[in-house]
């Protein structure tokens, strides 16, 4: 394999297995290519290296950035050059002189975090932007919302440096300073050809400010100079690999404005438009009844915030130095709109929260289209294009007699304020109608968009859907780009497809689905009935938000520190639509390669609850190991770590004879061996004597409200203890504490303070034999097993369901079963009153904390941490909440992010150095937060935090507990 010599020649990585290519086939685009090998390069060395390595075997070469594009120009059948796993970092930030360095797979997100409290921001802002990279952004020429008054991202680039087609590397500051006669000849060549064309080149653009379409030439030469800045900036990796980037940053507006405006009709809102753009409006979004009514359709929240007898709606921003300003402008906006009768419902919005609000139904509407349910799909097909915003009303009523002559139904929303409209049909990929008609769409379209003088790419590039249109969009020009690309890349290596090398049927080819396309399901045993598991995978549209490195999101904690492709959760998604779909042999349903990409993930959930499309990957990735669990068995280490609550029945009164002795170095080297868990983990002391010993015998006083004594109960650090003696009301709620295997064998303390703080409430606790949740089994694989477990706590509870008012947790991975798992894995009416009655204590507390009389003197001081397995759940915050509610109470709520244990996964000897790395973030935000003790909900949270942390770590209902009165 001729790939096999530039690895030995690469310090980074080269790939070209079936599994790791199929990865990289798609983007966030509708196509589907699969690269003949993917490098992931270290440094600029190594780019030059996989470019001398493609011209000796004629090889193409795609940059690539995260991945978020929407028109596949990252995509191609030769070698993918990726830059987020090595040269993501920021090489040099200058707030003193406003300009910041990075490399190419920086991305957006980090840069904001690194600007916060610098008064500096970097204005073009894409709504991809928190996890976009730097490269991918210049590749495409990228912009936003604010761009209208802020420009495109090359209008910021300081320089650069290139890899050429030949390997040089050049810097486009160098070049810029070199006279004409000092250029290499391929540069020279360029310069000559701007000065012979000049006056062609600079007439032959639409009058449109946002213009992605082709190769810009326009100002290639200024002051007898040859600026490339302009000209690498949009042309999708086809000219150059970039290897450094340099941009110059603002000052950031110290004060903002927002006004909402409501309207009957598409036209008056072009017209509003047109007369508020003198006012310099930093943005203004529109979002159109199509996309309103499918926003109310599917969001209770979105239904109630937007009036229903309304078309469409502005978002009209501002931003000055000066507060009264924005109050004018604003106040000028409304003043406009009802003078002119083009609208006499709006509301302007100052503050920050206010703000918030309102730009929540823009930034909330929008991923609920990824959730549509249905085979039709929203597809950014003719989304990019620009036209003069005088002419907007022709735009609108073009695009909406197009698309309704086709019987297409659509969605319409985007920046308004540049004339740039995402317009999405809704299509059906795998329909063979709906397929004949991408391109007869996007002709309409494109024949509209040139007659109202306007440009076809606004700010997302050309890729495959736009670069078909190109030569028509530029007839007297185009040649002058045929010429650029052979001077440039005269071998035509980069990005062969796109821009000057687009056939006319590049649209329709390498579709991610198509007429063709056929998938079945190969794991039989899935959790998934029907073909849901297919509808699953194919949910994914490639967004790449999966891939956010910062704490903006949950998700995904493993590619967070990795930056591995295989730990995204969209590869999941990746390797099993390339498996359903026989683009990977069914044999290799069980091979070692489907499971290393499976095997990254930790069953977080966050993936889940944060995708815009809602594709549960977890649920995926586990119905597929539960099949291969069923094939190959489980295995003596996952056997161990499932099997805490029977190993603490039988041996939990000699763990604190043996733990000494398992304590031993050469006891914990050997365990290592044998078990797979690190040698570096404290071993888990089981309790003397579990909760159930402790509350006396269950099975005779189940129906019967126990009276614990205040000797049974001991607490980390020096929290207050005492018992509540309050006498009961008449009418007591009755609960059901589910203790799991943590507060039932680990630390009972938990579950004993969880059981007094409820008859402090006045409630009857009822607590039944109970055995695990099954979670820890089924995040295994292990379903079977999981279901046993099931449904022997069921059979346990199910005399007093009916006469509970709540299931009582406090794990929130228990919560997380009993709400959310079991019924995927178990089919009984039982298994929905559970999940319809099961409540977190901190929630149940918060809605009940006026019936606690708590201690006020205590001032404590505590820092909190949100496990994964609450955040995902729909009371998330009602930990946070019911601690920020407890008079006295100073909390710190550590954003951060996952605590790198999840569940028994960071146990392993294998695991047990990156999930220090991803809980180093956490253990440094509790080291120095003014908190004296650490608070969670989460079991192995607490582990993690007290091996990392000095602090005391304890449960939310231990300090309520603690904090009681003693009446």
């Amino acid at each position: 394999m001729i790939y096999n010599a530039l690895q030995h020649c690469l310090e980074g990585d080269v790939h070209h297995d079936l599994f790791r290519r199929h990865l990289l086939a798609t983007d966030g685009s509708i196509f589907n290519c699969l690269p003949a090998c993917v490098t992931y390069p270290r440094n600029s060395r190594d780019v030059v290296k996989i470019m001398s390595f493609a011209n000796s075997h004629g090889i193409p070469v795609h940059s690539r950035g995260a991945g978020s594009g929407v028109c596949g120009a990252s995509l191609g059948n030769g070698i993918v050059v990726d830059f987020t796993r090595y040269m993501n970092g920021l090489i040099k930030l200058d707030i003193e002189n406003r300009y910041f360095e990075c490399r190419p797979g920086y991305r957006m997100g980090e840069l904001e975090l690194a600007l916060k409290g610098t008064g500096l921001f970097f204005p073009p802002d894409p709504s991809s932007g928190e996890y976009a990279s730097f490269g991918g952004m210049f590749a495409t020429n990228a912009s936003g919302a604010h761009s209208a008054k802020y420009g495109n991202v090359g209008d910021y680039c300081l320089d650069a440096d290139i890899v050429t087609a030949t390997g040089e590397k050049i810097t486009l500051s160098h070049i810029l300073s070199q006279a004409p006669a000092d250029l290499s000849p391929p540069l020279k060549a360029l310069y000559e050809l701007y000065q012979t064309h000049a006056r062609q080149i600079e007439a032959a653009y639409p009058p449109v400010r946002y213009n992605t379409t082709g190769y810009n030439l326009r100002g290639l030469v200024k002051d007898d100079r040859l600026d490339l800045r302009h000209l690498f900036a949009g042309s999708e990796g086809t000219l150059g690999v970039v290897t450094r980037l340099k941009f110059r940053l603002l000052p950031r507006p110290g004060h903002d404005s927002l006004v909402v405006a409501y309207f009957n009709d598409i036209v008056s809102s072009a017209k509003a438009v047109e007369k508020i753009l003198p006012m310099v409006p930093c943005g203004i979004e529109v979002m159109d009844k199509s996309l309103l009514s499918l926003a109310r359709e599917n969001d209770p929240i979105l239904d109630a915030a937007i009036p229903h007898d309304i078309d469409n709606l502005l978002l009209i921003g501002f931003d000055e130095s000066s507060p009264d300003l924005c109050m004018e402008k604003a106040e000028r906006v409304g003043q406009l709109l009802k003078e002119n009768n083009y609208s006499h419902q709006f509301h302007i919005a100052v503050s920050p929260e206010e703000q918030a609000k309102f730009w929540a139904i823009r930034k909330a509407a929008v991923p609920i289209l990824y959730r549509l349910k249905g085979e039709k799909k929203v597809l950014a097909l003719i989304e990019d294009a620009t036209v003069p915003t005088h002419r907007l009303v022709e735009y609108f009523q073009g695009l909406y007699k197009i698309l309704n002559t086709l019987g297409v139904r659509f969605v319409l929303f985007g920046h308004i304020a540049k004339g740039l409209m995402h317009t999405r049909p809704l299509l059906n990929l795998k329909d063979k109608t709906d397929v004949e008609r991408l391109k007869p769409i996007a002709d309409a379209v494109f024949q509209l968009v040139n007659s109202l003088g306007g440009a076809i790419s606004g700010e997302h590039g050309d890729g495959r859907l736009r670069s078909p249109y190109i030569r028509a969009q530029y007839p007297d020009i185009y040649p002058l780009f045929v010429e650029t690309k052979k001077i440039l890349d005269p071998g035509n290596l980069f990005n062969p497809d796109i821009i000057t090398g687009a056939c006319h049927d590049l649209m329709t080819r390498n579709l991610r689905y198509g007429i063709a396309y056929r998938a079945h399901d190969l794991y039989k045993e899935s959790l998934f009935s029907g073909n849901e598991f297919i509808n699953e995978v194919e949910k994914c549209h490639g967004c790449s938000k999966c891939t956010t490195v910062t704490t903006a999101t949950r998700m995904c904690p493993v590619y967070k520190f990795t930056r591995d492709e295989a730990a995204a959760p969209k590869a999941k998604a990746n390797i099993l639509r390339a498996l359903i779909s026989g683009a990977i042999e069914e044999k290799q349903a069980f091979s070692q390669g489907i499971f290393h990409v499976l095997n990254h993930c930790i069953n977080c959930g966050s993936c889940h609850s944060e995708c815009p499309s809602g594709v549960n990957i977890p649920r995926m990735v586990i119905a597929a190991k539960s099949a291969a669990t069923s094939k190959f068995g489980t295995g003596f280490t996952n056997e161990l770590l499932t099997s805490l609550e029977p190993v603490a029945r039988g041996m939990g009164r000699l763990s604190p004879l043996l733990l000494p002795l398992m304590e031993m170095p050469v006891m914990r080297q050997m365990g290592e061996k044998i078990t797979g868990i690190s040698s570096k983990r404290t071993m888990i002391s089981l309790a003397p004597k579990s909760l159930e010993t402790l509350i006396g015998s269950w099975a005779q006083e189940k129906q019967k409200p126990y009276d614990l004594q205040p000797s049974h109960l001991r607490y980390q650090g020096t929290i207050p203890c005492s018992e509540n003696k309050k006498p009961a009301a008449s009418h007591r709620p009755r609960v059901l504490f589910f203790a799991g295997c943590y507060a039932g064998y680990v630390r009972p303390e938990v579950g004993l303070a969880c059981i007094k703080t409820l008859r402090a409430m006045g409630m009857t606790v009822l607590v039944p034999k109970q055995h695990c949740c099954g979670l820890p089994m089924h995040s295994k694989g292990m379903t079977r097993k999981a279901q046993t477990t099931i449904k022997k706590n069921l059979r346990q509870w199910e005399p007093a369901l009916d006469g509970v008012d709540h299931i009582v947790v406090t794990c929130s991975s228990c919560g997380l079963a009993l709400k959310n798992e079991w019924a995927s894995l178990v089919n009984l009416p039982a298994v929905h009153k559970v999940a319809d009655k099961t409540i977190h204590i901190s929630q149940l507390i918060l809605t009940n904390l006026h019936r606690l009389p708590l201690e006020e003197e205590h001032h404590l001081k505590i820092a909190y941490h949100t496990p994964c397995h609450l955040k995902v759940q729909d009371n998330a915050a009602c930990s946070i909440d019911l601690l920020s509610a407890i008079p006295g109470m100073a909390v710190d709520a550590l954003t951060s992010h996952c605590c790198g244990m999840a569940g028994t996964w960071g146990m392993m000897a294998d695991h047990y150095d990156l999930s220090k790395k991803i809980g180093s973030d956490l253990a440094l935000r509790l080291e120095h937060s003014p908190g004296t003790m650490g608070v969670t909900d989460c079991p192995t949270c607490t582990l993690q935090m007290e091996a990392f942390s000095p602090k005391p770590v304890c449960h939310p209902v231990e300090i309520v507990a603690g904090l009681l009165k003693h009446l």
